[in-house]
């Protein structure tokens, strides 16, 4: 076989050359079209985080405060180096405990759970939910001056609240992986063992540390993470349902996927926010409400 000539060695080069992957391979078209709505995500989050922190007129505690005046009574608050938090003692536990769950979940691997915990697991989630129930129509009572069993305090009313958080935490997180992942593990329990309950659970006692030992400094942290808790359960809710209605049921491999819906989901999540507190600031104006 005779040897190629230079002229044949330049041609199988340029072959080899041209069926070459490109360096910077062009986007699908799903990516092209979902890559401004993450900018458009990004941008609607920090014109909003930074009209709440810089909006002149109120201390930033108040707006923390009126924000969510219309989906939280507001009463039984607690306070933390002088300061009160923006939501009641319950509704802090249970949606701190929340935010924290749901980071913790994402910490242990559980990201795309599918999975119902063990039986054990479920009936500790289950006994959360009732002694939170138990303890807040015993605090119905004592408001409305009937008869109860014990006198309630906002110790109580937190960690009980906590209780409900870590259900809800997991019982959300399945909900949205069930419904939208396209690569959910089915076979993988949201929660294993009673060692990753417990962590949650270790999560909760030292932000009740931090609150009921008074530790001043932890006052913004956990302020925000009560705030951020309450308004992102109603704005993951908007996230499902603004999903659903736009064809992401079981497409979904990576979060970022989700960045049309996330920014389109802004706006219910605001005019329920905004109607919300109008409507009761206009009541109590109006003496219909305390």
């Amino acid at each position: 076989m005779s040897d190629p000539t230079p002229d044949e060695v330049v041609r199988l080069a340029q072959q080899r050359i041209a069926a070459r992957p490109s360096a910077a391979p062009a986007l699908p078209s799903e990516a092209r079209v979902e890559q401004p709505w993450r900018w458009m995500f990004i941008g609607l989050f920090g014109v909003l985080l930074a009209a709440l922190v810089f909006w002149p007129g109120a201390p930033l505690d108040w707006k923390l405060y009126a924000v969510v005046h219309g989906v939280c009574a507001q009463q039984h608050n607690i306070t933390l180096g002088g300061a009160q938090f923006p939501i009641c003692a319950r509704n802090s536990g249970i949606y701190m405990s929340f935010l924290l769950t749901l980071g913790y979940l994402y910490a242990i691997g559980r990201g795309r759970a599918g999975g119902l915990p063990p039986w054990h697991l479920n009936a500790a989630l289950v006994a959360f939910v009732v002694i939170m129930g138990v303890d807040g129509f015993n605090s119905l009572a004592v408001d409305l001056g009937q008869p109860h069993l014990y006198p309630p305090d906002n110790l109580l009313r937190t960690l009980t609240g906590m209780g409900l958080g870590v259900a809800i935490g997991v019982m959300l997180h399945l909900v949205l992986n069930k419904t939208l992942r396209k690569d959910v593990d089915d076979h993988q329990p949201i929660l294993k063992h009673w060692w990753e309950l417990l962590g949650i659970l270790g999560l909760n006692a030292l932000v009740l540390v931090a609150i009921y030992g008074n530790l001043s400094f932890m006052y913004w942290p956990l302020a925000f993470t009560a705030f951020f808790g309450i308004t992102g359960v109603l704005y993951l809710v908007s996230l499902l349902l603004t999903s659903l209605v736009m064809g992401y049921e079981g497409r979904v491999t990576r979060l970022r996927q989700l960045a049309r819906p996330a920014a389109v989901a802004f706006i219910p999540t605001l005019l329920i926010l905004g109607l919300m507190a109008w409507l009761r600031f206009w009541l109590e104006g109006q003496g219909l409400m305390i």
